[in-house]
């Protein structure tokens, strides 16, 4: 969505700012609770064992008031950032060290767009891309350039024709059940580009916020743990998708030539994150049946997602989509319309979801829709998804 012009006050980099429609649907939603969203990418709040939580936190605010209540370490909380390095992360340089605890990965993305984009830099994007990223990137005004992807990652003809072609200095990814997309990496996929990368010596950001929504329990390695220069490496994660988003916590892998500059940014930005967030979180971590938790998720993910696609199938057999291995979102294709008449439709018939063309790098047009299933309750579903049905006949008769 374009912004409104900055006044003549305004920095010069906010005439690159992106808003988030999907923000805006979701202001939508709350304001109105007769919509029913496909939406926001909005984890189900009934996974998180509250009996654990609820005795998690009141031994915080007992045994640890004082650290819990406290200005931190800017890096994040040890105890948290050990059980992260320990526990979610692949790549052979990771220690306690490596990590910094973020506001969400989303502050990572856009301090690592501060450490290295300006309009100098080149960045290259699968298209479709995430939208948080093109958000916190934009500001630095860097020359984006996109590679296709494909149901088991980037094209590769392209990635290497841009790649000889252009020089390169960053690659964000989003390689497991890409938001928008759900398409996951081939494993020969991540090892040939992370091969490429290093010799291109191209800087690699890897979004793994998706990782462990494997419906299958599957965790593939990161494209990251297959490169050689781990000083090009930035690997982000996030507990929003496995905990809770209101934690507002994630963490960014950052290599050891980087750690202060890192650092000293995310200073001028917060400080430190939430304190007491990672104090319960890394609590909770030592108190829950990890793996009993992520299956649970899983389970639940996979029964929801296999309840659109069968309403999709019943209801507007036109639609096309691939089905994911994992995540919380179908990615949509309607045809013969385009994506503003059939949201301009859905939403006036009570229904939200995001449009593809906020996903892209370019301006182009598309028929495409992300439409997230991990929300809404399986009689929600069923009615949401019969009335965009209604939208869509309602434009082709």
């Amino acid at each position: 969505m374009k912004t409104e012009k900055p006044s003549i006050f305004s920095a010069k980099r906010t005439s690159f700012v992106r808003t988030s429609v999907i923000r805006e649907i979701l202001k939508l939603t709350v304001e109105n609770s007769d919509i029913l969203s496909f939406a926001g990418g909005l984890p189900n709040p009934n996974l998180l064992p509250k009996g654990v939580l609820s005795s998690v936190m009141e031994s915080v605010v007992k045994e640890n008031i004082a650290t819990a209540f406290q200005y931190g370490d800017s890096s994040g909380y040890l105890p948290l950032r050990t059980i992260i390095s320990n526990q979610l992360t692949d790549v052979y340089w990771s220690s306690a060290e490596s990590i910094t605890v973020t506001h969400g990965s989303q502050q990572g993305l856009d301090i690592l767009g501060k450490m290295f984009m300006d309009s100098d830099t080149n960045v290259l994007l699968e298209d479709p891309v995430y939208l948080g990223a093109l958000q916190a990137f934009s500001p630095y005004n860097p020359n984006f350039f996109s590679v296709p992807i494909e149901t088991d990652g980037p094209n590769l003809y392209w990635f290497e024709e841009i790649v000889s072609q252009n020089k390169i200095h960053v690659f964000y990814v989003n390689p497991s059940y890409q938001n928008p997309s759900t398409y996951t990496w081939s494993l020969e996929k991540r090892k040939q580009i992370a091969k490429i990368l290093d010799e291109k010596e191209i800087i690699l950001i890897e979004d793994e916020a998706y990782r462990y929504l494997d419906f299958n329990g599957v965790v593939y390695p990161s494209v990251s743990s297959f490169r050689k220069r781990s000083d090009l490496t930035f690997v982000l994660g996030s507990f929003s998708k496995i905990l809770s988003p209101g934690f507002r916590l994630g963490w960014t892998v950052v290599p050891e030539v980087y750690r202060s500059l890192f650092t000293a940014i995310k200073q001028g930005n917060d400080l430190n994150s939430n304190q007491f967030s990672q104090v319960v979180v890394s609590k909770l971590l030592n108190e829950l049946d990890w793996k009993s938790h992520l299956f649970s998720i899983q389970k639940f993910y996979s029964e929801k997602k296999e309840n659109l696609v069968s309403l999709l199938k019943e209801y507007l057999p036109e639609a096309r989509f691939s089905i994911p291995e994992g995540g919380m979102f179908l990615w949509v294709d309607f045809p013969k319309v385009t994506t503003k008449e059939l949201m301009d439709r859905c939403l006036s018939s009570g229904v939200a979801m995001v449009p593809g063309t906020e996903f892209s790098p370019v301006s182009r047009p598309s028929s495409y829709f992300r439409m997230n299933f991990s929300f809404l309750e399986n009689e929600e579903l069923e009615l949401g998804v019969k009335r965009i049905a209604k939208a869509y006949r309602d434009i082709n008769t």
